[in-house]
């Protein structure tokens, strides 16, 4: 039983890991869209204010996107440098399993010939 423990502990604290990153990613996209919005927003509030008709409007949308593909483009990178991180521990994972199963092959041919020798 005390064998099954770690594992759900490690489970549920992957699990939580999981949601975290969820809401990081959500919360890096939604805030790229309300940049757009708010500055295109702020624009024309002001051009109505001014009378600056689509000038302050339109450079609102352009500093909204601005930092809106910025956001997109953090977030991208990051999402790729993990994908490369995961990708790398699954190779190691499989290369440390196949060194430990050649280990055991190699002991389990040592110990059939040392009885083979011992047998004749």
């Amino acid at each position: 039983m005390s064998d099954r423990m770690p594992n759900e502990a490690d489970r549920r604290r992957s699990r939580t890991a999981q949601i975290a990153q969820a809401y990081r990613t959500a919360n890096e996209v939604v805030s790229g869209a309300m940049a757009l919005g708010l500055l295109a927003g702020g624009g024309a509030w002001l051009d109505h204010r001014y009378g600056w008709s689509p000038v302050l409007t339109i450079t609102g949308a352009i500093l909204g996107m601005v930092f809106a593909g910025a956001s997109l483009r953090q977030l991208i990178r990051r999402l790729d440098q993990e994908t490369a991180q995961s990708k790398r521990r699954v190779a190691e994972g499989r290369s440390a399993e196949g060194r430990s199963a050649e280990g055991r092959s190699a002991e389990g041919r040592s110990a059939e010939d040392r009885e083979n020798s011992s047998g004749k």
